[in-house]
C-alpha cells in the first residue's frame, strides 16, 4: 500500500505486479540476512533484527529527512520546530502519546504521514491540520481514536493511499473528495454504512472492508462505480440483496461485482447462498478467498492465495445447484461441505479438470443425499446451464469404490470427514498424477465404508507424508491391504505423527507378509482400537527408532510391558488413558522406560493427546488424574525406588489409591507435590520419604477425606527424628475432614522457608505437630470462612492451629443451631 502510494515501483501499474515485486524484494533481503524468517506458517511474514532496524532508521533520518518516534511522548517541541518540519519527507509516530497537535501541519515536502496513538490516547485533529500537506501521498491513521475527520482532508489532492485501520469513525463522507485516491483501507473500522460518496473514487484500485463487523449498508451502485478496482476485500458483510432493481432496495447486490472489469483479487464471504448470482466468479481472478455458507473465517492455509470454501445445508443445497457457476482458476485450497458424496467425487475428479492442477489442500465433509423431490428439481434446472459450468448432480447415496482417481498432482493436504467411500485411491495409479508423492497431511474421519487406507502397490509412493490421522472408521480392518502376493518392505520415510482412534475392526497395520518401518515417527496415539495388537514378536526397535510421544490405553499397558526395554529407547512423553474398568495395582513397570521425561495417567475419556512440556529431563513430571471410575490403582509404586529426577508430581481423583509410594522412596529433586481428591489415602508420605524432599517448594493436599496425617512416622524411633523441609515455601491443607495433625509421630519439623500456609475445612486438626516445630519465616496463617479469606496468628504455628480449631468448632455449633431453629 505504501509502495504504490509513494510511486516506488517504476514501470508497475497493477496491484498484483506490485505485490509480486514486494515479495521478491523481501526474498532477497531474507537471503542477504537483512530480514529474518518469522517462524509462522505464513511465508510472507518476516522479522527484523533490532540492529538492522536501528541502522535503517538512522539512514532514513539522516539521508531521507524522516522523523520517526516509537513508544514515546510527542510534545510541542517536535511540532513547533518549523524549520525541521518544512524538510521532513516522512513522519512516523508509532504507538506514541500526543499531548498536542498543531493547528496546521506545515510540511510542504511531506509525502508520508503515519500516526498511531497509544490505545488510551484520545485525540482530535484540528480542522485545518492537513491544509498545507500539498504533496502527501500516503496517510495512515491506524488506531487513531477520532470522532470526526477534519474537512481539510479533502484538500489532499495528491493522496494515493489512505489507511484508517481500526478507526472508530462513523462519518467518512469527506473521503469522496479524494479524487486521486487509489488505495483505501477501512479494515476493522466501526462504520455502519459505506458512504455514497465512495462511489466517486473512480481511480480506486484497492478497497479493504475486512473485519468491519458493524457494516450494515453498502448502497447500490457504489461498488459498481469503482471501475478501476483491482482488489476488493469484504468478509463480514452479509446484507447482500437478491433483486437489484426491486423497490426499496438499500443494499448492493453481488451482481455489481460483475461490472468490475479489472478485478483480480477478491476476498468475499456469502453467508446466504440464495444471494449468489450466476456467473459471479470469473477466470481472471488471480488471488481470491471466497466462502459460501456459514463458515467461520480463518486462515487454515495462509500460504495459499486462492481459496474456495462451500458449506451448504439441506435448505439451500438445491439453490446452489440451480444454475450457478464456479469458474475459479487454479484453486489451491478447496473446502466442500454439505454436498452428497457422489457430487463431491464428481466435482473433484471430473468437473474441476485443469482448474485443480494447482490444488494443494482439499477438505471435504459429506452429507446425506437430498430427497427425491429435491433431486427432480435439480435435474430440471441443469438444462439452463452452459457447458463450462460446474454441475453438481444428485445420485443415490451408495458407497463409492474410490474417492480420488487422479488429476491432483500438487496435493499436500487431504482431509475427509463422513465421506462414503471404500477406498481413497485406486491400487494402480501414477503416483504423480494424484498427489501421492506430494501429500504431507492425511486425515480420515467418520468414513463408515472405508475398508483400508493404502494398497501395497502404492504405499511406498507416500514419500512426503508427515501427518496421518484415522478416526471413527468402524469397518477399517487394516491400514495397508495386500494386492500382490509377495513379501514387501514398507517404509514411511517422513511420517512424524500417527493417530488411530475409534477403529473397532482394526487388527494391525497389515495382515500380509509385510515389514513396516516408521524411521521418523515421533508421536503415536492409539486409542479405542480393541482388536489392534502389537507384540514384541511383530516389532523390532527399528520400527519406531525415534518415537518420543506415546498415547495409549491403560488396558494395553500389559502389552507394552512385554516389549524389550530398548524398544522405545527415545520415548520422552507417555500418556496413558483409562476409559473403562481396568485392573492394575501399580505402575512399577513404568520404571523400565528409562528415557521418559513426562508421564500422564488419566481417566474420563480421550479428548486428544496431552501437549507435553519442553525442556524437562528424564522423569521430571508426572500427572495422575481422574482414575476413580475406571481403574482400581492402589499404588503408584510398590517396589522401593529412587525417583530422584522427578520434579513435579500431581495426583488427582484417584479414589482407590491407598498410598503413593513405598516408605523408603526418595524424591531428591521434587519441587511440586499436589494431591487432590483422593478419597482412599490415609497419609501422603512416610517420614523416611519426607526426609528426601530437600528441594520441595510447594505442597498442596486438597479434599482427601480419609487422610488423618500428612506425614506418617514409619520408623517408630523412640528418639526424635528431625525432618527439614528446607525450601518449602507454600503449604495448602484444604478439605481434609479427618486430619488431626501434620504428623502425629515422634518427628521434629523445620520449615525455614515457609511463608504461606493455608488451612481450610480441616475441622479436626487440633495441632500442627506435637513435637518440636520451627517456622521462622511464617507470620500468619490463611483461613477461609464463607466466601472470605482471613489471616490469623497467635505467636506460633501450634497455637494458631489450636485457635483455628476452636473457632471452627464454634462456627460449626452455630451453624447447627441455626439449622435446628429454622427447621
Amino acid at each position: 500500500m505504501y509502495g504504490m502510494g509513494l510511486g516506488l515501483f517504476q514501470g508497475i501499474n497493477r496491484m498484483e505486479e506490485a505485490r509480486a515485486r514486494v515479495y521478491t524484494l523481501v526474498y532477497k533481503l531474507k537471503a542477504s540476512c537483512m530480514l529474518l524468517e518469522h517462524g509462522s506458517k505464513n511465508e510472507h511474514w518476516f522479522s527484523m533484527h533490532d540492529v538492522v532496524r536501528d541502522v535503517a532508521i538512522a539512514i532514513a533520518t539522516r539521508e531521507q529527512n524522516v522523523l520517526t518516534m516509537r513508544y514515546e511522548l510527542v510534545n510541542s517541541r517536535e511540532w513547533l520546530d518549523e524549520g525541521a518540519l518544512k524538510f521532513y519527507t516522512s513522519i512516523v509516530l508509532h504507538d506514541s502519546k500526543m499531548n498536542v497537535l498543531p493547528e496546521v501541519l506545515d510540511s510542504p515536502q511531506l509525502q508520508l504521514l503515519y500516526l498511531w496513538t497509544e490505545k488510551s490516547s484520545l485525540i482530535t485533529l484540528p480542522d485545518n491540520f492537513f491544509r498545507k500537506l500539498t504533496q502527501v501521498r500516503v496517510l495512515d491513521l491506524t488506531y487513531m481514536h477520532l470522532s470526526l475527520l477534519p474537512s481539510s482532508l479533502g484538500l489532499l489532492t495528491n493522496l494515493r493511499t489512505l489507511c484508517l485501520y481500526c478507526s472508530e469513525l462513523q462519518d467518512i463522507a469527506v473521503i469522496g473528495e479524494l479524487k486521486n485516491l487509489e488505495i483505501l483501507c477501512l479494515r476493522g473500522s466501526y462504520i455502519e454504512q459505506l458512504p455514497v460518496e465512495i462511489g466517486q473514487l473512480t481511480r480506486l484500485r484497492s478497497l479493504d472492508l475486512r473485519d468491519c463487523d458493524r457494516l450494515q449498508v453498502i448502497p447500490p451502485n457504489v461498488l459498481s462505480n469503482l471501475s478501476h478496482l483491482e482488489e476488493l476485500y469484504i468478509r463480514s458483510f452479509n446484507k447482500w440483496e437478491v433483486e437489484v432493481e426491486a423497490a426499496g432496495v438499500k443494499n448492493a447486490s453481488l451482481e455489481e461485482l460483475k461490472r468490475l472489469p479489472n478485478l483480480t483479487t477478491l476476498e468475499l464471504c456469502i453467508p446466504d447462498v440464495n444471494t449468489l448470482p450466476k456467473g459471479l466468479f470469473f477466470e481472471k481472478l488471480e488471488r481470491y478467498r471466497i466462502c459460501i455458507g456459514r463458515w467461520c473465517w480463518e486462515d487454515t492455509s495462509p500460504t495459499c492465495s486462492r481459496t474456495f470454501r462451500l458449506l451448504l445445508g439441506t435448505d439451500n443445497c438445491i439453490s446452489f445447484k440451480s444454475g450457478h457457476i464456479v469458474q475459479l482458476q487454479r484453486i489451491e485450497d478447496l473446502c466442500l461441505s454439505g454436498l452428497p458424496d457422489q457430487d463431491i467425487i464428481e466435482l473433484v475428479n471430473n468437473k474441476l479438470g485443469s482448474y485443480s492442477s494447482q490444488l494443494k489442500h482439499l477438505w471435504v465433509e459429506g452429507c446425506q443425499a437430498p430427497s427425491p423431490k429435491e433431486s427432480k428439481r435439480c435435474k430440471e434446472s441443469t438444462s439452463e446451464m452452459r457447458s463450462n459450468e460446474i454441475i453438481l448432480e444428485d445420485h443415490v447415496n451408495v458407497p463409492n469404490t474410490f474417492f480420488l482417481k487422479g488429476g491432483l498432482p500438487n496435493l499436500e493436504t487431504l482431509e475427509l470427514y463422513n465421506v462414503n467411500v471404500e477406498r481413497i485411491w485406486k491400487s494402480q495409479l501414477p503416483a504423480m498424477s494424484c498427489g501421492i508423492q506430494t501429500l504431507t497431511r492425511l486425515i480420515v474421519y467418520g468414513c463408515g465404508e472405508l475398508r483400508c487406507l493404502f494398497s501395497s502397490s502404492i504405499v511406498n509412493s507416500f514419500i512426503r507424508l508427515q501427518h496421518l490421522e484415522i478416526d471413527e472408521c468402524p469397518i477399517l480392518e487394516e491400514i495397508i491391504v495386500i494386492d500382490q502376493q509377495e513379501r514387501k518392505n514398507v517404509v514411511f520415510p517422513q511420517l512424524q505423527f500417527l493417530k488411530m482412534v475409534d477403529l473397532e475392526k482394526l487388527t494391525s497395520f497389515c495382515t500380509g507378509d509385510v515389514h513396516i518401518e516408521f524411521p521418523t515417527l515421533e508421536n503415536l496415539e492409539v486409542i479405542r482400537c480393541p482388536e489392534f495388537l502389537l507384540t514384541a514378536h511383530d516389532l523390532t526397535k527399528e520400527v519406531f527408532p525415534n518415537l518420543k510421544y506415546l498415547t495409549i490405553e491403560g488396558k494395553k499397558i500389559p502389552m507394552a510391558a512385554e516389549f524389550p526395554e530398548d524398544m522405545f529407547c527415545k520415548l520422552n512423553f507417555l500418556d496413558v488413558i483409562f476409559e473403562e474398568s481396568t485392573t492394575i495395582s501399580s505402575l512399577d513397570f513404568l520404571r523400565r522406560f528409562h528415557s521418559i521425561r513426562e508421564l500422564t495417567i488419566r481417566g474420563g475419556g480421550y479428548v486428544g493427546g496431552v501437549k507435553p512440556s519442553y525442556g524437562v529431563e528424564n522423569w521430571t513430571k508426572a500427572i495422575i488424574r481422574n482414575l476413580h471410575n475406571c481403574c482400581d490403582l492402589k499404588h503408584i509404586l510398590i517396589q522401593e525406588s529412587k525417583m530422584d529426577n522427578l520434579v513435579h508430581l500431581t495426583v488427582e481423583y484417584c479414589d482407590h489409591l491407598i498410598n503413593l509410594v513405598p516408605p523408603s522412596t526418595s524424591f531428591q529433586n521434587l519441587t511440586t507435590l499436589k494431591v487432590w481428591r483422593c478419597k482412599g489415602l490415609i497419609n501422603v508420605l512416610t517420614s523416611s520419604t519426607a526426609k528426601s524432599l530437600v528441594r520441595l517448594t510447594e505442597m498442596s493436599i486438597v479434599d482427601c477425606s480419609m487422610i488423618t496425617e500428612v506425614v506418617a512416622d514409619d520408623e517408630g524411633n523412640a528418639a526424635k527424628d528431625e525432618i527439614v523441609f528446607s525450601e518449602l515455601m507454600d503449604l495448602e491443607l484444604c478439605g481434609l475432614r479427618r486430619l488431626t495433625s501434620f504428623c502425629s509421630g515422634n518427628c521434629a519439623f523445620k520449615f525455614p522457608a515457609l511463608t504461606y500456609l493455608s488451612v481450610d475445612k480441616c475441622p479436626n486438626m487440633k495441632i500442627f505437630s506435637g513435637t518440636e516445630l520451627s517456622t521462622p519465616s511464617l507470620h500468619e496463617v490463611e483461613k477461609r470462612w464463607l466466601s472470605g479469606e482471613y489471616w490469623t496468628w497467635k505467636g506460633d504455628l501450634n497455637s494458631t492451629i489450636q485457635q483455628i480449631y476452636l473457632e471452627t468448632k464454634v462456627r460449626i455449633h452455630y451453624s447447627e443451631t441455626q439449622k435446628l431453629l429454622f427447621n
